[in-house]
């Protein structure tokens, strides 16, 4: 049985390996503990009560979603800053929460190309009336910052099944994890072509949307994927980039936001989807 001074050090080994405090999963797996045994040793509220332990503020409160009101007067404080509509690295940097993967899920669904929009209507819905300049500097950077069109609704749907879609279990491959879900999409009604095309996408659906996917990605294979997304995007104007079993949330995050920043620009579209 592992003492509770054991798991106090693992969790110091993590803080001093990451330089940040892990969550839950993130120290049962490095620590080789399982839920049970930490029960065990610390009793009700295990986690919280190590983290406590070691000086440090429980995180289980980081659960709670952060209300859309406080999400969107931290954009406009962001905007009001830099005095034009911020990119989503100038997010990531002031460490705004929930982070850029976490504001696309519920309970809020905001995309980052979406947000000058969001934002703006939520302007209307609140009858907020301290974020004027904030709206005239998203008014006048229209010109130069396109909003994402949500007309292609077939691009849509496609987006929707992706993001639904659970693999039956971790893969050793991205071919295999390829294979599953082209049975899902067929199975969903879309035609595929696999590895097609001058651009050689991984998956190419209805002969009009790619799907580019990477499993386990280190730094260096988030820079291959990046620059193959700028070669589809010479072919394709929708694209899916399927990040699978990604090991670092932080490493995931910027490659999203260097993509919103560097390739979603006019017509085209890359929707980064982590499983």
């Amino acid at each position: 049985m592992i003492s509770k001074e054991i798991s106090i050090q693992k969790y110091e080994e993590y803080k001093n390996l990451y330089k940040r405090i892990p969550k839950y999963r993130e120290y049962l797996e490095y620590s080789g503990l399982n839920k049970q045994s930490l029960i065990k040793i610390f009793g009700e509220d295990a986690y919280a009560k190590l983290q406590n332990e070691c000086g440090d503020v429980a995180n289980k409160l980081s659960l709670e979603k952060t209300p859309l009101d406080k999400i969107m007067r931290q954009f406009g404080d962001l905007v009001l800053e830099m005095g034009r509509i911020p990119s989503s690295s100038h997010w990531i940097h002031k460490d705004l929460k929930p982070g850029i993967s976490g504001l696309s899920k519920a309970p809020h669904f905001i995309k980052w190309s979406e947000f000058p929009e969001k934002f703006m209507s939520w302007l209307i819905l609140s009858k907020e009336h301290e974020y004027e300049k904030a709206k005239e500097i998203i008014g006048q950077s229209s010109g130069n910052f396109k909003l994402k069109k949500v007309g292609d609704s077939e691009f849509e749907k496609l987006i929707k099944v992706v993001s639904l879609w659970s693999p039956a279990r971790r893969r050793n491959s991205e071919g295999e994890y390829k294979i599953e879900l082209r049975k899902h999409l067929e199975a969903s009604g879309f035609g595929l072509n696999e590895e097609f095309g001058e651009s050689n996408f991984d998956l190419l659906i209805n002969k009009r949307y790619a799907i580019e996917i990477k499993k386990d990605p280190n730094l260096s294979e988030y820079d291959r994927m990046f620059g193959q997304l700028a070669r589809h995007l010479q072919h394709q104007l929708n694209i899916i980039a399927l990040v699978m079993d990604a090991p670092s949330q932080d490493k995931f995050e910027n490659f999203s936001s260097l993509v919103d920043m560097y390739l979603n620009k006019d017509e085209k579209n890359i929707e980064v989807i982590k499983k």
